[in-house]
């Protein structure tokens, strides 16, 4: 039996693939342990430093897999381990990238959310029609609002219809919005872009822009000057110096 969700690491750059296609990337119970166990895996590995999160086949996910919600073979404790892994993969010491094709709709979009980067197709749709099965979509209601606005995510959550990728990247719900045939092109650009940045600042950045909205502001300068400390010791910044002089003293 293939594994509901992939994972394949190539030198830095890891690949997560959700890989129900045949009923759209919907989670079961057997995708949230797998999706759990992939980001334990990638947890203790300090060879990736660009994960990559995308869907096989036609859609990103359409969240929980409702014939199996429908006949009771996911409840609430299916939920709160989903819940686990994304507030796990959240907190990886790497930086995360959604790179949405398709539908991208309930706990697929929440899994995006905790992405650092959200790249989408020109086809893609995405939403968050929780209310419509009489549910609540988790912690997108806590991480929506500091996204997007209290205003926008209440249109979506409350409405629980589904918006065009451009509809979202007016909202600022996806960073960027590329044609389909300039969708893998547009995809490894971006990991080029982040791979070529010092890991050090990249990470300690967004470890303190994670604590911008709860941290208090004396809490937080303290917080960004003990990592600024740690930047400026680091051997990159060395390094980005070095070649910095070395740029102003060339012909």
């Amino acid at each position: 039996m293939d594994d509901a969700v992939r994972l394949a690491v190539d030198g830095p750059v890891a690949r997560v693939t959700l890989n129900r296609p045949a009923i759209l990337n919907a989670g079961d119970r057997r995708f949230v342990a797998d999706l759990g166990a992939v980001v334990r895996e990638l947890g203790g590995r300090r060879d990736v430093r660009v994960a990559v999160i995308t869907g096989a086949g036609r859609a990103f996910s359409t969240g929980v897999d409702l014939r199996a919600l429908a006949g009771g073979d996911f409840a609430l404790p299916d939920f709160i381990a989903w819940e686990d892994a994304m507030v796990a993969l959240e907190r990886l010491p790497l930086l995360t990238i959604a790179a949405i094709n398709g539908y991208c709709l309930g706990g697929g979009l929440q899994l995006t959310l905790v992405c650092d980067y959200r790249l989408a197709s020109e086809d893609a749709r995405l939403g968050l029609p929780a209310v419509k099965e009489c549910l609540i979509p988790s912690m997108s209601l806590y991480r929506l609002p500091r996204l997007i606005g209290a205003a926008r995510a209440k249109e979506l959550i409350l409405l629980g219809e589904p918006i065009s990728a451009r509809e979202a990247e007016r909202f600022g719900l996806v960073n960027r919005v590329v044609a389909a045939a300039d969708f893998e092109r547009a995809l490894d650009d971006t990991v080029t872009r982040f791979l070529a940045l010092p890991a050090s600042s990249v990470l300690a950045s967004k470890q303190l822009v994670g604590q911008a909205f709860d941290a208090g502001f004396d809490d937080f300068r303290a917080a960004m000057e003990a990592k600024f400390r740690e930047c400026l010791a680091s051997p990159e910044h060395a390094a980005a110096m070095a070649a910095l002089r070395a740029e102003r003293q060339s012909p």
